[in-house]
């Protein structure tokens, strides 16, 4: 029998957020301070997921014309001041267009109401990522904060969820991790709890569906009457 599900992480972008807009315009807007080709929201909606350093690496070699594998096509110096720029901007506009995924504030405040902790685990700053939770009056809801800052490893090496469960004081195998690309997916499984994956995030699809998450869903809204209907049938366990 499914033990009860007493601890539900999230990834932020693509999962509790729909920001792509933002960061996208936020690319733009170092690639144009630096004089490079600006791209357009459909390539850089490819790119999130892994970081603001390996973003701007992406944007950076596309706008130069050179394939993602090549060498990176300007100096450390240089995409260290672009990277700067880049999440300087994105933490002046990161809610200009961002907007909560469908029903997420309800599924939130039922999971709370449910005794179910909850944290976010994102390679997104983590003073990005508290602003953005304030803006949309949510931050109440969770009891561990993990940015891509605070951790040596970035998903889908497992370092970020294995913090967040000590600080809520969960185990692996009464977790889900729920997110929309590889990186959480693997991240999950290398931590040991249960994954689901959201459809109808910004991540790569076919590379996260490739990681074998047990749950799909179509948005994280949906993880909380899925979660009751675990935690009925696994009463007492």
């Amino acid at each position: 029998m499914q033990k009860k599900i007493t601890t539900a992480l999230f990834d932020c972008d693509g999962v509790l957020i729909n920001s792509a807009a933002d960061i996208s315009d936020a690319v733009n807007a170092a690639l144009k301070r630096f004089r490079m080709k600006e791209l357009s929201y459909a390539k850089l909606r490819t790119f999130v997921g892994n970081g603001a350093r390996v973003l701007i690496e992406r944007a950076i070699r596309t706008s130069k014309g050179f394939p993602l594998d090549a060498p990176l096509p300007v100096e450390e110096k240089r995409c260290q001041e672009i990277l700067s720029y880049y999440l300087d901007y994105y933490y002046s506009h990161a809610i200009i267009k961002t907007k909560l995924y469908p029903g997420l504030a309800a599924a939130l405040a039922r999971l709370y109401d449910d005794g179910i902790k909850m944290g976010i685990v994102t390679n997104k700053p983590t003073n990005i990522l508290l602003e953005i939770l304030k803006y949309f009056k949510i931050e109440k809801y969770f009891g561990a904060f993990i940015g891509g800052d605070k951790v040596k490893k970035l998903k889908p090496a497992p370092d970020g969820i294995v913090m967040a469960l000590k600080e809520l004081g969960a185990k692996p195998c009464q977790a889900v991790m729920v997110g929309d690309s590889y990186t959480d997916i693997g991240a999950g499984h290398a931590a040991g709890t249960l994954t689901v994956a959201c459809l109808k995030g910004m991540g790569d699809k076919k590379a996260m569906l490739a990681q074998k998450p047990e749950v799909l869903l179509g948005y994280a809204a949906e993880i909380a009457p899925a979660i009751a209907l675990v935690n009925a049938s696994a009463k007492g366990y």
